[in-house]
């Protein structure tokens, strides 16, 4: 796909995008955050647990 067809088909999908309703924008951004906080909160155990099984074979 050359660059104009790129940005001509970036522009229809612009032409016919809404903006979101106050209630459906707040849904979206819970569900961000959620996903975030889940993601990290998966993370920071694993890093937890890690941590502590390495350091059980240093001490």
């Amino acid at each position: 796909m050359r660059l104009e067809e790129l940005f001509a088909t970036w522009r229809k999908i612009l032409a016919i995008s809404e903006k979101p309703e106050p209630d459906e924008y707040k849904l979206l951004l819970k569900i961000t955050f959620g996903g975030l906080f889940l993601v990290g909160g998966i993370g920071f155990v694993v890093y937890t647990i890690l941590t502590v099984v390495q350091g059980i074979g240093h001490g």
